[in-house]
């Protein structure tokens, strides 16, 4: 198995076997490329190679994976359009026993049911969350009161796609971006937006989000810009989505710090308690680009990834 991967690697693959080797990218990011760009011809996997090999490593895994599929969506529209409606008819949910007298249900969806629903899930486990019991065992006894109707509370939830206007209007197949999930394909994004309430957001030319205002307390607009730019917790190597996440200041409101957009950022709770009970320093010296400074001394910048690109 090992041999195959490795055979495959050299012979459709060799720019990312040269980057592995100079330590540009780890072995992990190497799998990545391989196993996303199966489905391509060899020819299409060399575009998306390159094209994702040129902006490097990424500092999160997961932004390096979101790259490949979105590239690997854009090189070959179509196909990715009828995988997506393949995949989409598998639909279906699945039981099987376990050990200890616990079941395992499972259930395939399309991107977005999926991710509405666990929002709903967690937000009412949130709502009733007790100290005897966790918040993953709130999770399962919503979903089975929901099940069997016992659940009967809604929450408001939201699900966010990113997409060029021109994809809306038909003009290009460039892939659209569904927050918490990653690159979908154009018609997908052009499917979610004949349901959908829209909302304009400016980028600038690298697709990154423009805007600011100076009021103690972030508007639901504004937070609702500081989560869409920033996707994730801003601490490295956090993967908590940013719509779980607190928006907090950077320089604190008490420290004269402004309520704008370049003084905030998506924290998860644990890393936002983390910044204020220990001695973790935070600066944004221009919007969206975070220096965090260790108790040690070290220093780590990140920036938020392309909503499109």
């Amino acid at each position: 198995m090992q041999i195959l991967r490795a055979q495959r690697l050299a012979t459709r693959l060799p720019a990312t076997v040269d980057a592995l080797a100079a330590g540009d990218i780890d072995f992990k990011r190497a799998l990545a490329m391989d196993d996303l760009t199966e489905v391509l011809s060899v020819e299409d996997a060399g575009r998306v190679e390159r094209r994702v090999l040129a902006y490097g490593g990424r500092t999160n895994p997961s932004r390096f994976r979101d790259s490949i599929r979105y590239h690997v969506i854009k090189v070959d529209p179509g196909s990715a359009e009828r995988r997506r409606v393949a995949a989409r008819e598998e639909r279906d949910v699945t039981y099987m026993a376990g050990e200890d007298g616990v079941g395992h249900l499972g259930a395939v969806l399309t991107a977005e049911q999926a991710l509405a629903a666990h929002q709903q899930i967690d937000k009412l486990a949130r709502k009733v969350k007790t100290p005897d019991r966790t918040l993953g065992q709130c999770r399962a006894d919503v979903l089975l009161g929901m099940i069997l109707g016992e659940q009967r509370e809604r929450v408001r939830v939201q699900v966010n796609v990113t997409v060029p206007a021109t994809t809306l209007m038909g003009l290009n197949e460039r892939p659209g971006v569904l927050s918490g999930y990653g690159p979908i394909t154009a018609e997908h994004a052009r499917e979610l937006a004949q349901q959908a309430t829209w909302r304009r957001i400016l980028t600038d030319p690298a697709g990154h989000l423009l805007e600011a205002s100076p009021r103690r307390f972030p508007s639901p607009a504004m937070a609702e810009h500081v989560r869409l730019r920033d996707q994730t917790c801003r601490m490295p190597g956090c993967t908590t989505t940013a719509h779980r996440s607190e928006i907090d200041h950077t320089v604190r409101h008490c420290d004269q710090g402004l309520s704008s957009t370049d003084n905030l950022a998506a924290l998860c709770k644990y890393h936002n308690l983390l910044r204020e009970r220990s001695e973790w320093d935070i600066c944004q010296p221009r919007e969206g680009v975070l220096v965090f400074t260790s108790p040690e001394g070290r220093r780590y910048q990140t920036t938020p990834p392309a909503l499109v690109g």
